[in-house]
């Protein structure tokens, strides 16, 4: 039953994305940024300072790209870009036991990182809430998996939940809130500035 809700979810989920890329106009440049960005999350990824036995870990910011590109470019180009970056770490290697564990572990919590520009980027406060919403929906999906699949992991006598909560808050969740506080302190106008010259 969970599993057909996740799945169902994921369905809602990429319905909402399908219809964003129906109102996104994709120019060259965007098309380019989103190559680079996604490019740069994945290398940042291979740069591990922490490695947990069960998967994941911190590595160097490889959030930080998915959700800067959300921010300047919108939800849509974000999404799109944590798509991509999502496939590309399937090079790093892949644990399937179901598709919803599939969709929960390599591509939604990529992809929602890319909702980052939800609250806009006019205020830094709202770039800041942004970046949070999208790492909390995106490290939810790890918890959500960890609870689901991988509950034999918790050590005898602890609650799944709290093991797996955790487990990813503890890596994933640090890794997000150090780039979501990072992306705050960026001189977002002037890259925003930088961007749209380089357009002319």
């Amino acid at each position: 039953m969970i599993n057909a809700i996740i799945i169902l979810g994921s369905i809602g989920f990429f319905i909402y994305y399908l219809k964003g890329l129906k109102n996104t106009k994709f120019t060259t440049k965007t098309v380019v940024m989103i190559g680079m960005f996604s490019a740069i999350s994945y290398i940042l990824s291979m740069i591990e300072f922490i490695k947990y036995p069960q998967g994941g870990g911190i590595s160097l910011f490889s959030m930080l790209p998915t959700m800067l590109l959300s921010v300047l470019f919108g939800n849509t180009v974000g999404i799109t870009g944590g798509l991509i970056y999502g496939v590309l770490k399937l090079l790093k290697g892949v644990y399937i036991i179901h598709p919803a564990q599939f969709l929960l572990d390599y591509i939604l919590p990529t992809m929602l990182l890319g909702l980052a520009g939800s609250f806009g980027k006019d205020k830094k406060s709202k770039v800041i809430l942004g970046c949070l919403f999208a790492v909390v929906l995106s490290v939810s999906m790890n918890i959500i998996s960890g609870c689901v699949f991988f509950g034999d992991y918790a050590p005898e006598g602890m609650n799944v939940f709290v093991y797996s909560f955790l487990y990813n808050v503890s890596s994933q969740g640090v890794e997000g809130l150090l780039s979501a506080l990072i992306i705050g302190i960026l001189p977002l106008e002037r890259l925003n500035r930088a961007i749209n010259l380089s357009s002319n």
